[in-house]
């Protein structure tokens, strides 16, 4: 009863917040610039159809070569076996074939008969013996890279064969399909794991069309639907079409339900060259796109990288970040109200909407927990000495679990354990939505990234060492990363532009985001000073990589937090998480009043 009545108290304190934060945010106007760089989607068209001919060996890899994730349509041969191909006959692709050949369709023939045919030469000699590839070839490509991905856009096929033919892979797979009942089929079909992207439009969408389809939806509560992607055109007046409030309230609507909103500028008569309009692009990564599906991935890709250098230098948190995702990380958890590293305090984090952040360490028998500490002095004052002396890796998995973690903090926190990792897993399992931080301690990154594949883009890898983050981003590139830079204990705040210059010349390279360590003295003086605080987060915008602060001293201080605000922090770690919170809505409050 006792942890009841705290999770109520913590629930009416994150709905007081939620209230506040759309009563303070109605004029921030969200846009990719809020994310980082590195999770925004770009799906080639048929595998980058318009640089390669669609569907084969080499789209894929072009489009992987440049970022990109490839978009391919499978179809069932007449004997079974999943081929890769868009049309319903090979008239298009296949011009010089005879005309029965180019009559038939892949369901009509046979797997040998379809790679006899040559779908290469009709984009130019340079592709000629090009073939249809089946989808043992496309596992075989992704398993040679876990970096890679693949879209598949399902036209003719058995679900569950597909399902089993990417079982391997299926961490780097999403099914996409116009009709909403295919993705809930696949959700069936996929309990553990799975990704799904609804495309709709074709560029005939109506602002009404839209709507309607969006009625359907949510009587389906969006079954399935992890991704949304709306085809966009313009009209012969130059107008999008739908019409761009539509776009913003799908994309609104989109990510408040958790999904990630698409568009794709799409070829009509009227806007024929869609895919190659750098300013159409712009324009819908200003309506809330979280991505693109494009013909023309390469432009994509430019369009993306100007908008990120495209962000204004008197860049401001209140006009741009809605207060509700202004995120907090609850440094070890909670900071100083609760436990450190325990599943309770994780869950009461976020509850308040934090991302908690959990320090990780492995057993002597090789079971990763959560404890900062490199031994148990601190956290167990009133054990005996031969056990405050130990560390995590002294001591096996039962013997961790013995230990009591929380009575040092009071108690009614008496009796709590380390959280190992399976308790972890399956508490992100429990909500999609949820983040986690993993401060790197000692740990065998195999071992954490196998065990970890399902909940990887929910794991936010932090770490003050470059080197560890790319090791770790080798493993599970589809995982979140953040440096942290220590500018107290570890460094100087004139040590800054040193680092910077490593990861810069690396293009940031791997990071989500950069946390800065700061201190901030009583008399208000901030270290390292605003003005280099706000050219850091000016250039982290730029390139698109989130701008976390932690403040060392005076952590509890609205003025703390005024004063990193001001100089472009849009993210915080904190040890106070309700002054910390409390805070972000006074500085909203205020600056709305000003306005």
């Amino acid at each position: 009863m006792k942890y009841l009545k705290l999770g109520v108290a913590f629930l009416t304190f994150a709905a007081t917040f939620v209230a506040a934060a759309n009563a303070l945010s109605a004029d921030a106007q969200w846009t990719i610039r809020n994310k980082a760089r590195e999770t925004i989607t770009v799906v080639a068209h048929r595998g980058a159809g318009d640089l390669a001919p669609e569907n084969c060996v080499s789209s894929l890899e072009l489009t992987w070569g440049m970022g990109g994730i490839p978009e391919v349509d499978v179809r069932t041969t007449k004997d079974g076996r999943i081929m890769m191909f868009h049309d319903s006959n090979f008239e298009r692709v296949c011009p010089h074939e005879s005309e029965e050949i180019r009559k038939s369709s892949v369901e009509t023939m046979t797997y040998d008969e379809v790679r006899k045919l040559d779908i290469g030469s009709f984009r130019g000699e340079q592709y000629k013996g090009e073939k249809v590839v089946s989808i043992e070839e496309i596992v075989e490509e992704l398993k040679k890279d876990n970096r890679r991905e693949i879209v598949i856009d399902v036209k003719k096929v058995d679900f569950k064969a597909l399902t089993d033919a990417v079982k391997d892979v299926r961490f780097q797979t999403t099914l996409t399909s116009g009709n909403e009942d295919d993705l809930a089929k696949w959700a069936d079909l996929n309990p553990d794991y799975y990704d799904a992207t609804l495309w709709m439009g074709l560029g005939k969408y109506t602002d009404e069309d839209v709507e309607k389809r969006f009625q359907t939806l949510r009587e389906k509560n969006f079954k399935g639907i992890k991704r949304l992607q709306i085809h966009v055109a313009k009209d012969a007046d130059g107008n999008l079409r739908p019409s761009p409030e539509c776009i913003r309230k799908a994309a609104d609507e989109c990510r408040a339900r958790g999904i990630e909103f698409q568009t794709m500028p799409w070829r009509t008569k009227d806007c024929p060259k869609a895919e190659q309009d750098i300013d159409f692009y712009k324009a819908l990564l200003r309506l809330g796109s979280m991505g693109f599906g494009s013909d023309r991935p390469d432009l994509a890709f430019q369009a993306i990288d100007e908008f990120y250098a495209e962000s204004p230098e008197d860049w401001n948190v209140v006009d741009n970040i809605p207060i509700g995702e202004v995120a907090v990380q609850g440094h070890r958890g909670l900071g100083n109200e609760e436990p450190e590293g325990t599943l309770e305090t994780f869950r009461h984090a976020w509850e308040r909407g934090l991302i908690p952040e959990a320090d990780i360490r492995m057993t002597k028998d090789g079971v990763i927990m959560s404890f900062h500490d490199n031994d148990f002095k601190r956290i167990i004052p009133d054990a005996p000495d031969d056990v405050k002396s130990k560390s995590v890796a002294d001591v096996t998995y039962e013997e961790c679990r013995k230990l009591d973690v929380g009575a040092y903090k009071g108690e009614r926190f008496k009796g709590q354990k380390m959280a190992d990792l399976d308790e972890m897993i399956a508490a992100l399992k429990e909500d999609p939505s949820r983040l986690i931080f993993f401060d790197i301690k000692k740990v065998d990154f195999k071992i954490l990234a196998e065990a970890t594949q399902e909940v990887h883009p929910q794991i936010i890898m932090a770490s003050s060492k470059y080197d560890e983050i790319k090791e770790w981003k080798k493993y599970a590139p589809r995982s979140k990363a953040m440096l942290w830079m220590p500018t107290t204990w570890a460094g100087t705040p004139e040590d800054l532009e040193d680092r910077f210059n490593v990861i810069r010349d690396q293009q940031f390279a791997g990071l989500w985001g950069l946390q800065i360590h700061v201190t901030v003295d009583d008399s208000g003086t901030v270290k390292p000073s605003p003005e280099v605080l706000r050219r850091c987060g000016t250039e982290l915008r730029k390139k698109g990589v989130i701008f976390e602060t932690l403040s060392w001293t005076n952590g509890d201080k609205y003025d703390t937090y005024k004063k990193l605000f001001d100089a472009g922090s849009a993210s915080f770690a904190t040890d106070y998480p309700t002054e910390t919170m409390n805070a972000i809505e006074r500085y909203y409050k205020e600056k709305e009043e000003r306005k």
